[in-house]
């Protein structure tokens, strides 16, 4: 894929890099093999299921996964993080592949049983239109009956528990996190500045504002349904099945392909 010039590329395309790993290091592998097996739950998956992880980033969640058995194909934009999801996962068991892609124009048909959207892999776009192609790839991707487990963050509960600012400091980096809700080029956004620095020269690693669209549970739904699928069972707090209200921590949709 041509990419514009990076003083053109937008957010998403300057932050997916080794440094923003560093940043999100409690979003670990621990935390996705605590997740697979309630993964594989909710999606029926048995040994050999060929899964679709779409916004794959590093590649937790396809490694999780295919330690138990699964088939998987990561997907993300990102090179830097596709490379680490490489280097990553080498001996796994079903040899994870990893492409990268831009997930908004998918090019499978058909191939896999089953999907997964973890960590708001979405919502990083300057129109609706963006995020439903990404689910009508999805939709394209899977067999009929197959299912799309979609993991995003609960708007009311980002609203309702926003630290505007904050420092974090440990031997290696100094980072400085600002926060802010505000209306974007397609509507309410939640917007991150992130700054951060060597602990010990203070030369800049990383300074980048992400921003993403604070779709409610409802619009989710709405996206989701415009791309064709079928709703399963009632939205969930997390990953785990816990009931989802204003103070849920996630907001995760179960649902299939007709």
């Amino acid at each position: 894929m041509a990419l514009a010039s990076p003083l053109d590329d937008p957010w998403f395309v300057q932050a997916f890099d080794r440094t923003w790993l560093r940043l999100y290091a409690h979003r670990d592998d621990a935390e996705a093999v605590a997740a697979a097996p309630s993964i594989a739950r909710h999606l029926n998956l048995h040994a050999g299921s060929w899964v679709l992880d779409v916004g794959c980033g590093g590649g937790r969640y396809a490694r999780a996964l295919a330690d138990i058995g699964m088939r998987v194909t990561g997907v993300d934009l990102s090179a830097s993080l596709i490379e680490v999801a490489r280097e990553k996962s080498p001996y796994l068991p079903g040899k994870p592949d990893f492409l990268r892609w831009d997930i908004r124009k998918l090019p499978f048909r058909a191939m896999y049983g089953s999907a997964v959207s973890m960590f708001t892999s979405f919502g990083y776009f300057d129109r609706r239109e963006d995020d439903l192609a990404i689910f009508r790839g999805v939709h394209r991707a899977l067999r009929p009956g197959g299912r799309f487990l979609v993991d995003f963050l609960n708007a009311a509960q980002v609203r309702a528990n926003l630290i505007a600012s904050e420092q974090r400091n440990d031997e290696h980096m100094h980072v400085a996190i600002e926060r802010r809700i505000a209306d974007g080029p397609f509507g309410p956004c939640v917007f991150k500045r992130i700054d951060a620095r060597d602990a010990i020269s203070g030369r800049e690693l990383a300074s980048f504002e992400e921003r993403v669209r604070l779709y409610t549970a409802d619009e989710v739904d709405a996206l989701l349904s415009d791309a064709g699928f079928k709703f399963i069972g009632d939205r969930m707090g997390d990953v785990h099945g816990a009931p989802f209200g204003p103070e849920a921590g996630r907001d995760v949709r179960l649902v299939e392909r007709s």
